[in-house]
């Protein structure tokens, strides 16, 4: 091929990929999301030694893509459990440690595909989002009320960018001095179970092979944009993505783009996603509902090497992609 084609060609044609590539665009707004989310309103019919327990474990927990779209896009930062209403004080009655307390985020196969070796329940990279010792302060998670209140956040140390996909969240601990707590779960024989969700475990910290059945644990996911948006008017004539600025940039620039109060945008998301130059999507900065108006956004490429990068907006019918240096 000529310099003339590898040139010019190349990028019109990988451009022109991006600009058809079809979409799958969801909004959100919630700060947090209980899974399974038919639950988040009242309790579910079983119960869990797991999260809570004293002895070593080795939790997964398959969820489908289904469940997950209000969380397309968001930034998964926490995960907490909540008590049985059969428990009759808060727990736990006084501070707990874990020595270790892992947490693995992750793609997954289907939750009917689970498996008992538990690598092969993992289908993408897996991220370790906290490790290290956790300590629950005395009375973390009450009791009382149906449902029962979840209990303080989990934080984790690094967040997990939700792209899409079945999801598999990983839990390894190592227990504790003190006694268990088992916690709120959907049980074998719900609706949803081996289809929307399902679950095993193991009574090791390091366990690889040997998993068994278990209810699963109703959870609540803490989410937020991974990315600020602001909105700088509530006025826009018409569609516009703005070239980043400073560009080239190390490691932050700022993109602007500018969404109109007629459009066929109504009740539709506005998604802005950043590729690499070989297609893949790298960071996905908005993907929820905004109202008319111009807006800017932060993107931090300091995960990232230097090379070409694409940005692009897709808002009801519009679409653009525009180019952009990262030098380091």
């Amino acid at each position: 091929m000529s310099s003339f084609f590898k040139s010019y060609l190349v990028p019109f044609v990988f451009l022109l990929a991006l600009l058809l590539q079809p979409q799958s665009i969801t909004s959100s707004e919630r700060a947090t999301y209980v899974v399974p989310p038919n639950y988040a309103a009242v309790q579910a019919t079983a119960t869990f030694l797991g999260p809570l327990s004293n002895a070593q474990r080795t939790i997964h927990l398959l969820i489908r893509d289904s469940i997950l779209t209000p969380l397309i896009g968001q930034e998964i930062s926490a995960i907490t459990f909540r008590l049985l209403t059969s428990a009759s004080s808060n727990w736990p009655a006084a501070d707990v440690t874990f020595t270790n307390y892992d947490i693995y985020l992750s793609p997954g196969v289907a939750p009917e595909n689970r498996s008992f070796t538990f690598a092969d329940n993992i289908a993408g990279p897996q991220k370790r989002v906290r490790s290290g010792p956790l300590t629950i302060p005395a009375g973390s998670f009450p009791f009382g009320g149906s449902p029962t209140s979840f209990g303080t956040d989990i934080n984790f140390d690094s967040s997990y960018i939700y792209t899409g996909g079945h999801l598999l969240i990983e839990i390894r601990h190592t227990g504790f001095t003190g006694t268990s707590a088992s916690v709120d779960a959907a049980s074998t024989s719900s609706s949803g179970y081996g289809f929307l969700y399902s679950s095993c475990w193991a009574g090791n910290y390091t366990a690889t092979t040997g998993g068994l059945q278990a209810n699963f644990v109703v959870s609540r996911l803490n989410a937020r944009d991974p990315v600020s948006v602001v909105n700088l008017t509530e006025t826009a004539s018409q569609f516009t993505l703005g070239q980043n600025y400073p560009n080239p940039f190390n490691p932050s620039t700022k993109i602007r783009f500018e969404l109109p109060s007629t459009g066929a945008i109504t009740g539709a998301a506005t998604k802005l996603s950043v590729f690499n130059s070989l297609g893949q999507e790298v960071a996905v900065l908005v993907n929820r509902v905004l109202s008319p108006g111009s807006y800017e956004v932060s993107f931090d490429g300091a995960g990232l090497s230097s090379g070409v990068y694409y940005y692009r907006i897709q808002s009801g019918t519009y679409s653009d992609i525009k180019k952009m240096m990262l030098v380091k």
